[in-house]
């Protein structure tokens, strides 16, 4: 791992009973988000209908018991109680070729539903990686703001020693005074956006309470790899997995769909006992059942079908652009953010050289107060800047990740 904050590790700035590192977060996410809890039983219901669509290839077994009595003001047609017990079972021979078409298209649809949930898990991982680092910038951000109001409290306190002495005028003082408040009122409004910050992640992980915890770790990012083969990463993206899993299901819909006009062929057997002597009787047979006229409903059905899978197709070609373009702005986006980054680092460095100057300067009366401010003000830029710049790094690799398909969630 290459630490791209290198210098910016810290512990939470507010003293809360619980601390989270980002195992701790990807662990309970996965054991908590009710999206992913929903997704997974999507994909286990999607695996039941598949293994239900078996049952048409196996026999069918069914047992029948019957009990009745008649009478009447007649009694010489009086029956007394019958009761019979049968087993009969049927065997479908050929049906059309919708049996094996009805299972591809549940397996295909099961597929599909496990793409789905890795898609899921690929944006929960993104949030959670997002919502995560949104915390650690807002307590880097609230540490920082901190800073920057004392600093800003000491820089008022010198101005008013010159502007006391008379070799400060009476704008400079408001101005620094002004700026003060400024820096008072940033640093409750970065206490108000790790507030929402926590809540965010509370929601990721599935926790419904008040969001009364800090985070721990730092802003690091992988080190990218050389421009990959965009093309060749495509087919492993839920974003291509799930519409490939919907064509195959429109597929098999054509041959469900064309089955129906052809003739039913079963098997059939029945065994019963009879009566109060449970007299038996057996049978045996072949059955075929040719639909002769359905008022268009099945040729219609045919025509919409095909339908379908004209339209899967041109759905699985439009979603692989789509994964296309994607992967090149997020790796592109991945690589300005890796660049800002160093930039900003080195802007930091020489703000915070210029200031120590500045400030040894203006205390000796070498410099002007605006060009003292100027220089303070580039320095506190440079450090917010930074900051976001590292926050953007790891939500950009975050992005990259998504696009590929990847995800920390098991």
């Amino acid at each position: 791992m290459v630490a791209a904050g290198a210098g910016l590790l810290w512990l939470a700035p507010v003293a809360l009973a619980e601390t989270l590192t980002w195992e701790d977060a990807v662990r309970e996410a996965a054991a908590n988000n009710p999206a992913l809890a929903a997704a997974r039983e999507a994909a286990r219901l999607a695996e039941f209908q598949h293994r239900a669509s078996l049952g048409p290839f196996w026999p069918q077994l069914s047992l029948d018991a019957q009990y009745t009595t008649a009478g009447g003001a007649d009694q010489s047609i009086l029956n007394g109680p019958d009761h019979a017990l049968g087993l009969s079972v049927r065997q479908s021979l050929f049906a059309g070729f919708r049996n094996q078409a009805g299972f591809r298209r549940t397996e295909a649809e099961a597929e599909a539903a496990r793409a789905a949930l890795l898609a899921v898990k690929t944006d929960l991982s993104f949030d959670l990686k997002s919502a995560f680092t949104e915390i650690l910038f807002s307590q880097e951000q609230l540490k920082l703001t901190e800073t920057i109001a004392e600093r800003r409290k000491q820089n008022t306190r010198l101005v008013q020693l010159r502007y006391d002495a008379g070799r400060e005028h009476q704008g400079s003082l408001l101005r620094s005074q002004a700026t003060l408040r400024r820096a008072q009122f940033e640093v409750a409004q970065a206490g108000r956006a790790l507030a929402v910050a926590r809540q965010r992640l509370a929601r990721f992980l599935g926790r419904r309470g008040p969001a009364e915890f800090n985070v721990s770790g730092d802003f690091s990012v992988s080190p990218p790899a050389p421009p990959p083969d965009f093309r060749a990463l495509i087919p492993q993206t839920p974003a291509h997995l799930e519409p490939a899993a919907r064509l195959r299901a429109a597929e098999a819909g054509v041959t469900l769909t064309q089955g129906r006009l052809y003739p039913d062929v079963a098997a059939i057997g029945d065994y019963s006992f009879h009566g109060s002597d449970w007299d038996d009787r057996w049978s045996a047979g072949v059955v075929l059942s040719m639909p002769l006229f359905t008022g268009g409903a099945n040729v219609y059905n045919v025509q919409g079908a095909k339908a379908a899978h004209r339209q899967a197709r041109e759905t699985l070609d439009s979603a692989d652009d789509q994964i296309r373009l994607e992967l090149e702005q997020t790796y592109a986006a991945l690589q300005d953010s890796l660049g800002n980054a160093e930039v900003q680092k080195e802007l930091v460095n020489s703000a915070q050289v210029r200031a120590e100057i500045g400030q040894n300067l203006y205390t000796n009366g070498l410099l002007s107060f605006e060009d003292w401010d100027l220089i303070e003000n580039d320095l506190i830029t440079a450090q917010k800047d930074h900051i976001r710049a590292l926050r953007d790094l790891v939500v950009a690799e975050a992005a990259w990740e998504r696009a590929q398909g990847k995800s920390v969630i098991p």
